[in-house]
């Protein structure tokens, strides 16, 4: 049985892309907060990409920034990449649930440093997560295209095998009136 979607989340890498670029792609999607979920959010090769400076330059575009790589980062405590861990990991499960709420009242797009969104935790994990929830994911492509994320194959037969049962607004306390809105409810508002 399908689900419906209730509102949508972007994705984005910064990798490869200047400042200015980053934050034309941001605007043209009318994207009010940038929820950053690097683990470490710093680049030596981009040095516009630090955290200050990011945070900075998003507030005087009157664009919020969030910061929650400590919860919805790609590595476990032992700085590990096992996403079937991590997704089960009450920490992350603590961060998707601040990500639906700010999602509730703001645009938003997840950003981390891997400009493929293919290999980037943002699809692997976090979208994943997310399409479970019922909530749509969007990933801007290098190109500045758009590509709806989809289920891959591994979390579909980890879902079908139980693995990933029971993971839904009720094990994250969400309370689903609360929480879950028609994506177009809001469209048009300004920021509250």
């Amino acid at each position: 049985m399908a689900r419906n979607r209730y509102f949508t989340i972007y994705t984005i890498g910064h990798s490869g892309l200047t400042l200015e670029e980053f934050i034309r792609r941001i605007e043209a999607r009318n994207i009010r907060l940038v929820m950053d979920v690097r683990n470490f959010p710093y680049s030596s090769q981009a040095e516009w990409f630090n955290r200050d400076r990011l945070e900075t330059a998003l507030r005087k575009r009157s664009i919020e920034y969030v910061y929650l790589g400590s919860y919805l980062g790609a590595l476990t405590e032992d700085g590990k990449f096992d996403y079937v861990h991590r997704e089960k990991d009450p920490r992350y499960r603590e961060g998707i649930k601040i990500l639906l709420e700010y999602a509730q009242n703001y645009c938003v797009a997840i950003v981390s440093s891997e400009a493929d969104w293919r290999i980037s935790h943002r699809h692997q994990l976090i979208a994943q997560t997310l399409l479970k929830l019922s909530v749509g994911v969007v990933h801007i492509t290098e190109a500045d295209g758009e590509e709806i994320a989809q289920p891959d194959l591994f979390h579909t037969i980890l879902d079908d095998g139980m693995l990933f049962s029971g993971l839904d607004a009720s094990l994250l306390e969400l309370p689903q009136s609360d929480v879950w809105r028609k994506e177009n409810e809001n469209e048009g508002e300004s920021l509250r």
